[in-house]
Formats: C-alpha cells, structure tokens, sequence
C-alpha cells in the first residue's frame, strides 16, 4: 500500500465510501498514507469516517455529501476536487433494486440509470481526461459479478453492472499508454449493507469480507483489466460463463436468486 501516493498522488476519491467495500477502500487507502475523500450520500456516517480516519492515520480525510443521481452532480465533485492532487478514483457507489422488472415502479429505475450508468460515465469522462493530462492516475470501477450473465431478480442492476465493466476494460485499453491503470471489479456476494435488501436467505451464499474485496482490486488494479473477487467467485462463474451453455447458466443463477428471495418461479 504504501507505494499508492507516490504512483497516483496524495488523494483517492472514493464514492459509496461510508459503507460497505467503498469504506474498506477508504481504510486501506489511508492506512497507506492515501488521503481519502469519502463521497457518500449519507453525510453522518462519512462524517464518522472522515474524523476516524483522521485520527487514526493522519492523513487529511475529507468528506463529501453529494447524490450522485442529481443532473449536476458533477460540478460539486469538480469543485471539491480540482485543487486536490487527486490521483485515484474508485467509484463504489450503486443503486440495487430487487425484484421482477415489471413490479419495480419507473422511478426507481430511471435512479438506478443515473447512479450507476451515467454517474459513472461522467466521473470517467472527467477524471480520465484529468489522469491524461498528468499521464499518471487510476481508476477503478465497481461492476459485479452479476454482469457476467442475465438473471431474474436483479436484471435491470446486472445490466448496469455489464454497462460498467465494459467501460472500464475498454478504458483498461485506451488509457493505459497514458500511464493510467483502470480496472473493472467484479465482487460476488459481500458483507455490506446492499447484500440484506429484500431479506434474502443467505445460509447458502458464499459471502466475502469488504476488506478482502479491497485489498485484492487494490493489488489488481495495473495488472489486468478486470477481476471478479474471490477466487472461489472465479470458478464459479468461468463454469457459469465458459462451460455451461449461456442459457443454462442465467436459468441456474436465476433459480438461484428466486430461491434467496423466497420466491418461485
């Protein structure tokens, strides 16, 4: 960790970062004397970060109150940050909604298209053209495993997840010989707060830890242009998506997920 300031600079913007793997993130970044900016919509508990941090690691932990589903978003990210030597952006935030597509009301989908897809389009947009000009800087993108096939429940957030992890090893390409390391990450079931909406059953779900999460993609991120978490993840879903046909492996994880939220088909 402790080579992350003097490859990418003082600051890593961090979305999502007041739970879940943004704040594993967050911790790690400035246990390595990485001064994290924690963007969160929930002010209070980044706040509790931002002071932790702080104290524990000294380093100048900031935090940002921004929704990033709002049209102009983007300028308060802007303004917050173009002073900073800002060097690494992890965009951990993501709206999930579970449930068949049809039942979800239009709304929560339209917030989901704007916190997940266009959110991450514009933080790309903007600080990739920032990293390009300094020709260093990285990036990483939280997808999800469940962008690697379709499935019943969560069609509409694996569908954004594939928009990201597209982007990202598109990205892993282009930027690369502008000294800029993108990565898309691919986490599984994880220990966060998302992982119990709906109540699901999960006595049969292999659950990883945030800080296990982090620190894989932090030791990725350079090395390749994607990862999914977890090597146990890896098997899975290379006999998911390479093995079995494509249409046995939507009907498997999507028994599955009915299954977790107690449904039937």
């Amino acid at each position: 960790m402790n080579n992350f300031k003097s490859k990418y600079g003082s600051y890593a913007l961090i979305t999502g970062a007041a739970s879940g793997i943004g704040r594993a993130f967050a911790e790690l970044l400035a246990e390595g004397g990485v001064s994290p900016i924690i963007l969160d919509i929930n002010i209070k508990d980044a706040k509790a970060l931002q002071k932790k941090l702080k104290e524990q690691y000294k380093v100048d932990a900031r935090a940002l109150n921004i929704d990033l589903s709002a049209p102009d978003f983007m300028q308060a990210v802007i303004e917050a940050t173009h002073k900073l030597d800002v060097g690494l952006v992890i965009h951990s935030a993501a709206v999930s909604i579970i449930g068949e597509f049809i039942d979800l009301p239009l709304d929560q989908h339209r917030k989901l298209i704007d916190v997940n897809v266009r959110s991450t389009m514009e933080i790309a947009h903007y600080f990739c053209n920032q990293f390009k000009a300094k020709k260093r800087g990285g990036m990483i993108l939280l997808s999800s495993a469940s962008a690697m096939q379709g499935s019943a429940m969560v069609q509409h957030y694996a569908a954004s997840k594939a928009y990201i992890l597209t982007l990202a090893e598109g990205l892993w390409y282009e930027m690369r010989p502008h000294g800029v390391d993108v990565l898309g990450l691919m986490p599984g079931s994880t220990d966060t707060p998302a992982i119990y909406v709906g109540d699901p059953d999960l006595s049969q779900a292999y659950i990883m830890e945030p800080k296990d999460v982090a620190s894989e993609a932090l030791a990725t991120l350079g090395k390749q242009p994607s990862l999914i978490s977890g090597s146990r993840n890896r098997r899975d879903f290379f006999v998911l998506t390479r093995i079995l046909p494509r249409k046995r492996g939507v009907e498997i994880v999507s028994d599955r997920l009915m299954k977790m939220y107690r449904r039937k088909k």
